[in-house]
């Protein structure tokens, strides 16, 4: 906080209008200033709906320090990583006022989520804290924890709706964030050495964190669409449809690896105005096809960014070849009993030995310059659908805007439900993609806490013998945190309903 706060003493001095000598930078390092061009503009802002930073989160607010005040309760309380099975089993059984209480435990969630990212943003080493662009993602996260935070508790079906609109409001300006946060980084990277790693571990966090806050506001959007279209109970009966009765908020109890598949070969194909003129794609999966519970559109990110770049890059590298002599794109689809295994292998060139070296590092990669088209896309679009309305209105066309962001994105999301995402490249022949779903739904999510917590929160996930604790809250369907320091008001999701 002291580094920020020296922020008061440059108020009248454009920091990043200059470029830093460093030969490695530290929290508490020194550094030489040299003449240098400008940073990137900023990108248009438009006006936040709900999260509007107060005035004391300014960098240079003389009040600033005291500002943390407010935060510091919701650091000490502890962030919950849940299961994929526990939040559907939760979402199966949902009564109106089931619902009002889902509402206050993501209420209370979002707030300690937010609350750590921030801390996170205040630790950053100073001269990234200054940038233009990280200070303001830093204080529309101030806006949207405040927001939250002046919501008084949910008690009826109405104050849940009103809760809705405000997370929606919220989650809309949040797309402005990344392309930001990503320019800010970009901005920033010149002044590590290679393989620092700060900004990786910093951005890495802030994705993780930035699914995990997505996903407790869309289930729990869904939920209240389910519940109300139902007359107040969205309980799975055996009149409903196969579609409803699959269908669990976000999440889809019989997900088809094959289904998938092909809406995502659909979305690719849609990117070109000839379809003929592309690689054929062959797909090789059991005839039975493979069915398990996943969120659907987050194995969509994860195919449709692969099969884009293996269609992009073998139309490039075979430049001026008949379509009819265009090498296959090849998907391979199998599963044992823990996990489904998805494997898309082109002839496309492969990857040169440097950028592939980077390929993982978005610190090493914005040195590069493979950000900076960041700044034409204001937005960042979240669902798929969303992504492909953004395709089709940007004005430099579909194809012309490439954020150098995609793959990343997706081995996040792959490793969000402990799965991964591998990419192994030949250099002058092609590359094979690899992921790997776990299928059992017994995993903790990864929410971008300390990864030696996130182990033992899987460990106890997956160890079916229930602890003391566990035993003494099993026929419980509804308990309070058993820390109240940790979470006074918020409940916890794994305690509401067991695995």
């Amino acid at each position: 906080m002291i580094r920020r706060i020296g922020l008061q003493c440059q108020k009248s001095s454009p920091v990043w209008r200059r470029k830093y000598k460093v030969g490695h930078l530290h929290e508490h390092s020194f550094a030489s200033v040299t003449t240098s061009k400008p940073s990137h503009l900023p990108l248009p802002t438009k006006e936040p709906l709900s999260a509007k930073p107060p005035e004391s989160t300014k960098a240079d607010a003389p009040y600033h320090f005291y500002q943390n005040k407010v935060l510091e309760p919701y650091l000490k309380q502890t962030i919950h990583a849940n299961t994929l099975r526990q939040y559907i089993v939760f979402g199966r059984h949902m009564t109106s006022d089931r619902l009002v209480t889902s509402a206050n435990w993501v209420r209370d969630e979002l707030l300690v989520r937010l609350a750590h990212r921030i801390r996170d943003f205040q630790q950053l080493p100073f001269i990234v804290g200054t940038n233009p662009n990280i200070e303001w993602s830093y204080r529309l996260y101030w806006g949207a924890f405040e927001a939250l935070r002046k919501t008084p508790t949910i008690k009826t079906t109405q104050d849940n709706d009103a809760f809705c609109m405000l997370l929606v409001n919220l989650f809309e300006d949040g797309q402005q964030v990344l392309p930001r946060m990503a320019l800010g980084i970009s901005e920033s990277a010149s002044h590590f050495k290679p393989h620092d790693n700060v900004l990786d571990r910093f951005l890495n966090r802030m994705l993780q964190a930035r699914i995990s806050r997505r996903l407790l506001a869309d289930q729990h959007l869904a939920l209240t669409k389910a519940c109300s279209s139902n007359g107040g109970g969205s309980s799975v009966n055996s009149n409903s449809s196969n579609k409803s009765r699959n269908q669990v908020g976000i999440f889809n109890t019989e997900c088809s690896a094959r289904a998938i598949l092909d809406q995502v070969l659909a979305l690719v194909t849609r990117q070109y105005q000839h379809p003929s003129s592309l690689p054929p794609v062959q797909v090789q999966i059991p005839e039975n096809d493979i069915i398990f519970a996943y969120i659907p559109d987050q194995l969509q990110h994860i195919l449709y960014e692969l099969l884009h770049n293996a269609t992009k890059y073998t139309l490039l590298h075979h430049h001026g070849t008949t379509t009819t002599s265009l090498p296959p794109i090849r998907v391979t689809i199998s599963a044992n009993k823990t996990d489904v295994f998805f494997r898309v292998s082109d002839q496309a060139g492969g990857i040169v030995m440097p950028k592939y070296e980077r390929l993982w590092s978005y610190q090493e990669r914005a040195n590069c310059g493979d950000f900076t088209d960041f700044e034409h896309v204001p937005l960042m679009p979240v669902t798929m659908a969303d992504r492909f309305r953004q395709q089709q209105t940007t004005a430099n066309g579909p194809h012309h805007v490439s954020l150098g962001i995609g793959l990343l994105m997706s081995r996040v999301f792959a490793e969000y439900w402990g799965g991964e995402l591998q990419v192994i490249t030949m250099d002058g022949y092609g590359t094979d993609a690899y992921v790997r779903i776990p299928r059992t739904g017994l995993l903790t999510e990864n929410i971008g806490i300390d990864t030696t917590q996130h182990r033992a929160q899987r460990r106890k996930s997956i160890d079916p013998t229930p602890t003391k604790q566990q035993q003494h809250h099993h026929h419980h369907h509804l308990v309070k945190h058993s820390e109240p320091a940790h979470n006074q008001k918020g409940w916890i999701l794994s305690s509401i309903i067991t695995s």
